[in-house]
């Protein structure tokens, strides 16, 4: 019953906020709730101007190129580990090795014999019994899964009083708190451009190339793992679900699971969940990862509460640089700009059907970073 409260009360915001992008720009040249607030715009012309800004100071350094869609063969056995060692390795559970903590539970950093660092994470103890379903999704989808740009699963342990997993452990935090600055270093333009590259990376084989199409449901900034090379990793498979399988079906239909802001309108509003659900969260992060704003910023007044909706405003009125977020103050030709808003906004469309794939999404990126590349030889030429 509150759920479903919570759930018309979204479906109302949500329609008057739509209303706000009926107006096409003319071609010139979120804790684990249902959504209070979503955000979504129909596709538009871009729009081609050249311009450029200045350039930044503190930057985190460049990471190489990563074309490839999936990593070598590489898969190790299973660690075979009882919970006795994990009680030892964490020293009990000690607060000072945790790192992290979610809606599943608390995780630690652990060192085993062998010298490998890795992540533990324990399932909380209130929520035990409502995590069951959760755990056993997570554990057995990533058992399936490998892929460079996808959080490893090492081991796990199903006690009838503990459930843990062990999974690769990622030095360098989660994007959100890059964003927030919380490392020090301020994230390049050409840096979340290759974040934004992985991420599509590693949900393109989930919806392609695993063995059955895997929707993650849960993209969002918080759960894109850094390493200290700055290559992105999607991690926290508790809500994923294995997608369509039957010939000819494109949906299934579950519960609504996820995080406000990040939801698709249509997935919240039918229960039925689609890849492109996905493709929508991607659109959300997207534009995160540009503005450095959450989807829903709280604080601000109504006209900037919605990043989606903020974003849009911007774009359509022709100022994009406004959009970027204030700590990036390198050069970034505004074509660029145009071309990469226009993918985020075309993957928050309000229906699937105008969403790109993820697969579309990889490969535009791509003729994106080629081409800003270009731009930066030819302005480093120049000087």
């Amino acid at each position: 019953m509150v759920a479903a409260t919570i759930a018309g009360m979204f479906l109302v915001c949500f329609e008057s906020l739509c209303t706000c992008f009926g107006t096409k720009r003319k071609d010139e040249s979120e804790d684990h709730v249902l959504a209070e607030h979503s955000n979504s715009l129909s596709s538009y012309q871009m729009r081609s101007v050249s311009d450029r800004i200045s350039a930044s100071s503190l930057r985190a350094p460049a990471s190489p190129s990563r074309f490839s869609l999936s990593s070598p063969p590489s898969r190790n056995e299973p660690l075979n580990i009882s919970l006795e060692h994990v009680v030892k390795l964490t020293h009990n559970f000690a607060p000072t090795l945790m790192i992290g903590e979610g809606y599943f539970g608390k995780v630690y950093r652990a060192t085993l014999r062998d010298g490998r660092v890795v992540a533990i994470k324990r399932a909380k103890k209130e929520n035990f019994v409502s995590l069951r379903t959760e755990f056993s999704n997570e554990v057995a989808l990533l058992k399936s899964i490998e892929h460079k740009n996808l959080v490893r699963l090492l081991g796990y342990i199903d006690k009838p009083n503990e459930r843990i997993l062990i999974t690769e452990y990622v030095p360098n935090g989660n994007l959100r708190e890059h964003l927030d600055g919380q490392h020090g270093l301020v994230l390049g333009f050409n840096q979340r451009l290759e974040i934004a590259i992985d991420v599509a990376h590693g949900l393109t084989y989930l919806h392609l190339y695993a063995e059955k199409p895997i929707i993650h449901r849960d993209v969002k900034s918080s759960n894109i793992l850094l390493t200290e090379g700055f290559m992105a990793k999607v991690a926290d498979f508790g809500f994923a679900r294995t997608g369509p399988t039957e010939p000819g079906q494109s949906q299934i239909e579950t519960d609504v699971r996820g995080t406000a802001g990040y939801l698709d309108p249509e997935y919240l509003r039918s229960n039925h969940l689609t890849i492109k659900s996905d493709v929508f969260s991607y659109g959300v992060l997207l534009l995160e990862i540009l503005s450095g704003r959450r989807p829903i910023e709280a604080r601000r007044g109504p006209t900037e509460r919605i990043t989606v909706r903020w974003a849009f405003y911007k774009y359509n009125r022709g100022n994009v640089r406004d959009i970027l977020d204030p700590m990036l103050t390198e050069a970034v030709n505004e074509n660029i700009l145009n071309r990469i808003f226009d993918l985020a906004f075309q993957c928050v469309a309000p229906t699937r059907e105008d969403r790109p794939s993820m697969k579309e999404v990889v490969e535009r990126l791509w003729k994106i970073r080629r081409d800003h590349t270009k731009i930066q030889r030819i302005a480093e030429l120049t000087l």
